[in-house]
C-alpha cells in the first residue's frame, strides 16, 4: 500500500501549527523494524497488533507491527499521515525526529529497545486522552474520539441527517447524510464547502480523491478539519475543531481521528442509530486491570416523535437563575447555508408564546424546554406554546427577570430543538437570521448581520441588524447554519437596525 499525496499534504497542514511540516511524498515501502517479517510489515492491519488493546502487562515484542510504530508516532506528535503499515523515507524521517527528541542517534531505523520505548510512550499518550471508538453498527461506521476532551451526546436528527455531537475543548461532530448515489454527490459537497465565504475563514488545505475529501483551515480563533467519506447509500462527515490556544496540545489528534474513521461496505444512513463508546479492551489472555476510567455515557438517539403525547408537567422547582443544563453548545464549522435552508433547519424550533392577551416567541433547546424572555410571560407561571395551529401547555421552571431570561417546560415532547453557538465563537460581521412572530405573524424570517458583541450590566448581548419588532421577543437569532446565537429581546425605537438579543449561551448552566 502507498500513502497517497492527499493525506501527506494534510500532514503538512496539521503539523504546520504544531511542530513543522516535514513529510515528502511516499511511494516506497521499506522494512524499518528489526525482527519484523516483511509479510507482516506489508500486511499489517490498520490498527496494528498492539494499538487495538489496552495493556496492563508487558507488550510482546513480536506483536508490534509497522502500523503500531506509525500509531505511536502519531500520538508522540511526530507522524501526520495515513496509518496503514507502509514504511518508507517518510516514516524513516519521523522515526529520526523521535530519536533526536530522545537523545538517540537519528538513524531512521529503530532498535528493538527503541521500538518498545516508542510504542509504550504512544500507548501511554493515547490512554491519557481517554481514547475510544464511537461505534454505530446499525448505521455502519466507527471513528475515534478523545473522551477526556470530548463528551459525546445522544445523536439528534435534523433535516433527515443524523448528528453525533460531542462537546468539549476538542470539537467532534459526526454527521451521517443519507443520499441516493451519495458518492456521486461528493464533488458537490466538496465545492460547496470550499465556496463558503467569511472574512475570518481561510482554507489552508484541501484534497478530493476517490471516495473521500478533506478540507482544513482556520476560522477566527479556531482550527478546523473536515473529513468526509462515502458509500453509495450515505456520506459520513467528521468535523473537528480546536481553539488556537489548544492547537499545540490537541490539534495532533486531527490525524488520529482521521485515520480511525471506518465505514462498512454497505452504509445504512436510514437506520435507527445505535451508538456506543468502545474503549480498547485488554489483549486476548489478559484480564482488565481496572474499570475503564471514562465510563461511556448513555447515547440513546433523540428521535422526534410524529405526534407528541401529552404528559404531566415535570416536578421541577421554579429556580431563579434563568438557566438550564439542557443546552447543547457547538462551534461554527464554516459551512454557510442559504436563507431558505436556514429557515428549514431552524424554524421548527420556534414557537408563539401566549399568556392571556400577551404574545411573544420562544425557541426549543431540548425535547422539553424552550427559552424566552421573562417580559413575554408578564409574571405568569404558565403559558401556551403554539405552532401550526397546535397548542400545548408549558410551565415556568426557571426565571431571572432582571436578566430577562426564562425557561418554560412543555407538557408534551417537542419534536425539534436547536444547538447553541458559544458567545466566544460568534464573529462580528457574520450573517444572522431572526425567526419569530412579530405582530403575531408566525415564523417570520429576516436577515442581517451581527453588528456588535456587547456586555451590559454583566450580561452578554448581540447587537444585530436583523429586524425584530413587537412579538419577536423570545424568538431566535440564528447563524448561517441554523444554530442559535441569541434570543431576540429589544430594539431601539429612536434608531434604525439597533436590535439586541441575549447571547443564547447565557441561558446555559
Amino acid at each position: 500500500m502507498t500513502i497517497v499525496d492527499g493525506i501527506h499534504s494534510l500532514a503538512c497542514f496539521v503539523v504546520s501549527f504544531l511542530l513543522r511540516c516535514f513529510y515528502p511524498a511516499i511511494l516506497v515501502i521499506a522494512l524499518l523494524l528489526p525482527g519484523l517479517p516483511p509479510a507482516q510489515a506489508q500486511n499489517a492491519q490498520t490498527q496494528g497488533g498492539v494499538f487495538p488493546y489496552k495493556w496492563s502487562g508487558p507488550i510482546p515484542p513480536d506483536a508490534i507491527t509497522t502500523t503500531d510504530v506509525q500509531n505511536a508516532l502519531v500520538w508522540t506528535r511526530h507522524y501526520g499521515a495515513a496509518v496503514g503499515g507502509d514504511a518508507g523515507p517518510h516514516l524513516r524521517r519521523a522515526i529520526s525526529e523521535w530519536q533526536t527528541s530522545k537523545g538517540f542517534q537519528a538513524t531512521g531505523t529503530l532498535t528493538a529497545s527503541q521500538t518498545m520505548d516508542l510504542v509504550t510512550e504512544g500507548l501511554k499518550a493515547r490512554d491519557s486522552h481517554g481514547w475510544a471508538l464511537l461505534v454505530d453498527d446499525a448505521v455502519g461506521f466507527s471513528v475515534g474520539i478523545p473522551t477526556k476532551s470530548s463528551t459525546p451526546r445522544p445523536p439528534t436528527k435534523s433535516q433527515g441527517d443524523w448528528w453525533y455531537e460531542a462537546s468539549g475543548t476538542f470539537g467532534h461532530t459526526v454527521t451521517v447524510i443519507p443520499r441516493k448515489a451519495a458518492c456521486a454527490s461528493m464533488d458537490e459537497m466538496f465545492n460547496a464547502l470550499l465556496s463558503v465565504s467569511a472574512p475570518d475563514r481561510e482554507v489552508t488545505y484541501k484534497a478530493r480523491k476517490d471516495d473521500w475529501f478533506v478540507i482544513a483551515g482556520r476560522r477566527g480563533e479556531h482550527r478546523f478539519y473536515t473529513r468526509a467519506q462515502c458509500r453509495d447509500q450515505a456520506i459520513v462527515r467528521v468535523i473537528m475543531s480546536v481553539h488556537a490556544s489548544q492547537a499545540e496540545a490537541l490539534g495532533f489528534m486531527f490525524v488520529a481521528v482521521a485515520n480511525s474513521l471506518s465505514l462498512k461496505p454497505n452504509l445504512n444512513g436510514q437506520a435507527q442509530p445505535s451508538p456506543r463508546i468502545v474503549f480498547p479492551p485488554p489483549p486476548p489472555g489478559y484480564a482488565a486491570s481496572s474499570p475503564q476510567p471514562f465510563p461511556p455515557p448513555p447515547l440513546t438517539p433523540q428521535v422526534p416523535e410524529p405526534e407528541p403525547a401529552p404528559t404531566r408537567p415535570p416536578t421541577v422547582a421554579h429556580d431563579q437563575t434563568g438557566k438550564t443544563a439542557s443546552i447543547r453548545v457547538t462551534n461554527f464549522d464554516g459551512t454557510e447555508l442559504k436563507p431558505r435552508e436556514v429557515f428549514e433547519r431552524a424554524s421548527g424550533t420556534v414557537y408563539i408564546v401566549r399568556t392571556g392577551q400577551k404574545q411573544g416567541s420562544a425557541v426549543a433547546i431540548s425535547d422539553r424546554e424552550v427559552v424566552t424572555n421573562c417580559h413575554v410571560l408578564d409574571s405568569n407561571l404558565r403559558a401556551t406554546l403554539e405552532r401550526d395551529g397546535r397548542k400545548q401547555n408549558a410551565t415556568l421552571t426557571s426565571a431571572n427577570p432582571k436578566a430577562d431570561r426564562c425557561i418554560l417546560t412543555s407538557e408534551a415532547t417537542l419534536p425539534k430543538w436547536v444547538r447553541v453557538r458559544p458567545f466566544a465563537d460568534i464573529k462580528v460581521g457574520e450573517r444572522a437570521f431572526s425567526i419569530g412572530a412579530p405582530q403575531g405573524l408566525e415564523l417570520t424570517i429576516a436577515e442581517g448581520i451581527v453588528s456588535a458583541k456587547r456586555v451590559i450590566d454583566g450580561e452578554r448581548l448581540l447587537q444585530t441588524s436583523a429586524p425584530i419588532s413587537h412579538g419577536s421577543s423570545g424568538g431566535g437569532l440564528f447563524d448561517a447554519q441554523g444554530q442559535l446565537m441569541g434570543v431576540t429581546t429589544w430594539m431601539r425605537k429612536d434608531a434604525q437596525n439597533l436590535n439586541f438579543a441575549i447571547a443564547a449561551e447565557e441561558f446555559a448552566r
